[in-house]
């Protein structure tokens, strides 16, 4: 099937469950804050702990300096280009340093990354773009 075969989907509002299982499905998101540097985003593994994010950076990274006691976002997403399916979770809150770093989750990037970072989730949203065949139509 070529790309220009695929009709539009229809956009689906997930669940809370939905979204924590798809959280938990995957081992990088996106974290998004607006600092001294104005809004950025980066990549980075995590670890979902009960109704937080996990995450671990370096003590003297852009991130432990703007994030620490503010309110960030997160995202994790799947795109299938070829049947154009979809889906995103948005998680907003509060970013906290661990007092003591948990176990998780493990750092994929070389270099200390001793500082345990944890999102407490104030709100959680996802949506699903779920093909036309899919539905049924």
């Amino acid at each position: 099937m070529s790309t220009s075969d695929v009709r539009p989907g229809r956009l689906v509002v997930l669940s809370d469950d939905e979204c924590w299982d798809l959280l938990r499905s995957r081992p990088v998101g996106r974290v998004a804050w607006s600092g001294v540097q104005g809004v950025s985003v980066v990549p980075v593994n995590f670890a979902v702990d009960g109704d937080t994010v996990l995450l671990r950076t370096t003590p003297y990274s852009l991130m432990a300096r703007d994030c620490v006691g503010r309110e960030v976002a997160f995202e994790v997403d799947d795109v299938d280009e070829e049947r154009h399916e979809g889906w995103s979770v948005l998680v907003r809150g509060r970013c906290e340093r661990e007092e003591r770093p948990s176990d998780g989750p493990r750092p994929w990037a070389t270099g200390s990354r001793l500082l345990g970072m944890r999102i407490t989730v104030r709100s959680l949203t996802g949506r699903r773009i779920v093909s036309s065949s899919a539905a049924g139509a």
